[in-house]
């Protein structure tokens, strides 16, 4: 196996398991009905990881995915980055209540909810453009992002929110599925 290869499948068991553990971190807040050291660690864990494998995907459908690929990997991964430091900060101060950890960080939590989704739908789009990944994971991501967004606007609870984060996790372990089955670099082959 080649380093080329070593990595794309490294990229894509990444994209898979941490997609995953993102959206079980939300199901084991949701079932114990707060934050907890546990669930939070399951998070960040989950968090830290999505600039790494977010970026390792847009290098894969390079340079099919040109500059909107990058530019929206880097602007999601950048989100995610802040968006990490407000799990670190329940584990370090031990505050658990959802509202006290988001009133801490202020306009800087929405600044990054609005960076994820602009860089997102970037991506997203890159995603359907370059047709390296299959485009329905495109679609998804874009999808799940216009409905976490539409759910928030609407005051839905955390619950529902929840169907917009399996949403996009659904995408972004697609994108993760055919990194392992080799169809996104064969497609890249045969195109470039």
């Amino acid at each position: 196996m080649t380093f080329d290869e070593q990595v794309r499948k490294l990229v894509g068991t990444a994209a898979i398991v941490f997609s995953a553990l993102y959206v079980l971190s939300d199901v084991m807040e949701l079932a114990a009905g707060r934050l907890y050291t546990g669930q939070l660690v399951v998070t960040y864990l989950a968090e830290a990881a999505i600039p790494f494998f977010v970026l390792g995907l847009n290098q894969a459908q390079q340079p099919r995915g040109g500059w909107m690929s990058l530019t929206g990997a880097v602007l999601y991964g950048f989100a995610f980055v802040g968006f990490s430091a407000t799990v670190l900060y329940p584990l370090v101060t031990g505050d658990r209540d959802p509202d006290v950890v988001f009133d801490a960080f202020g306009g800087i939590y929405d600044v990054h909810a609005v960076v994820a989704f602009v860089g997102g739908v970037i991506f997203g789009a890159s995603v359907v453009r370059a047709g390296v990944f299959p485009r329905w994971t495109g679609w998804a991501l874009i999808g799940g992002l216009l409905l976490t967004m539409a759910l928030v606007a609407l005051g839905a609870p955390e619950g529902v929110q929840t169907i917009g984060t399996a949403v996009r996790a659904a995408a972004f372990a697609g994108m993760g599925f055919a990194c392992l089955s080799g169809h996104a670099f064969a497609a890249r082959e045969r195109t470039a």
